[in-house]
């Protein structure tokens, strides 16, 4: 009988007491939970909305977006009209990728008397990811009338007229960052423009040492001295250009060795397909 017994101890007590831990543990939770919830209830209305607004920040820092979309509509639900509600309502669904809600959330925080810069950069860039240029433009250049030098809204606007194909425009603002910012970045953005726009000898300032220099000297010398941007393209992949080089030069015997070779590759590459249509045309 005592085996038996020891053997029930030993075996079911420690589970026995482990279970009761857990539910100790889970009563303390929904105590917990109960008295945050009367604590909160017993709160003014002021007192309610800066709690949620806080809790709300707190998820918005750690990336818990939905979290923070929920506390911040519980502070809108008790003032309609909290312009910095709003915004940080829209903050929140920006970065959720929730795009409408977040332009929605802004306009509404502007519409209520909100004056923060940060309205104007948010709906920039979600208007600038919905290709929208125009819209992304306008909200940029309110954000700079507010702040001439404000770096986001310079590089917001500068990336919109670049992919617009508004080179010079993009590149006078990545010249005014870069009084700010000289990182490689920004000497790569300056050089590539100005290849683009055709100022060879002022792109060639930025490019120096920089990770990529080798493919702007070669663009570069294709105008300035093909025979040199020869020596630049010498991978497999630079073929495409080569050849480019070549019939710049009026060579189009070996142009077309050079479209060739990617044309006999194996890989249905763009540069493959690229040399095809091109190989048409020089026969």
């Amino acid at each position: 009988m005592k085996k038996i017994l020891c053997f029930l101890l030993s075996t079911f007590l420690p589970f026995y007491l482990a279970t009761c831990l857990l539910y100790s543990e889970i009563d303390k939770i929904a105590e917990k939970r109960a008295d945050s919830s009367y604590s909160i209830q017993s709160k003014s209305k002021k007192e309610k909305i800066k709690f949620y607004v806080s809790e709300g920040n707190e998820h918005l820092i750690r990336g818990e977006y939905s979290d923070a979309i929920d506390f911040y509509n519980k502070a809108r639900e008790l003032k309609k009209k909290n312009s910095n509600v709003l915004f940080l309502l829209g903050e929140a669904y920006r970065l959720a990728d929730m795009k409408e809600e977040a332009i929605n959330s802004y306009e509404k925080a502007l519409e209520f008397g909100s004056k923060d810069i940060r309205i104007y950069l948010g709906l920039g860039n979600i208007f600038k990811l919905k290709y929208l240029y125009n819209e992304s433009e306008e909200f940029y250049d309110r954000a700079l009338k507010d702040e001439e030098n404000n770096i986001t809204a310079l590089r917001g606007l500068a990336e919109a007229y670049e992919t617009e194909g508004r080179y010079q425009k993009s590149l006078l603002l990545y010249e005014k960052i870069y009084s700010v910012d000289s990182s490689h970045e920004m000497k790569f953005k300056i050089a590539f423009l100005n290849v683009l726009i055709g100022n060879y000898d002022k792109a060639e300032k930025y490019i120096g040492s920089l990770p990529g220099s080798k493919i702007l000297n070669g663009y570069i010398n294709i105008k300035k001295n093909p025979n040199l941007a020869l020596k630049e393209f010498t991978s497999t992949n630079e073929h495409l250009l080569k050849a480019l080089v070549y019939l710049e030069m009026k060579n189009t015997v070996d142009a077309k060795k050079d479209l060739e070779i990617l044309i006999n590759q194996d890989e249905n590459t763009l540069s493959k397909r690229l040399a095809t249509i091109l190989y048409k045309d020089l026969n």
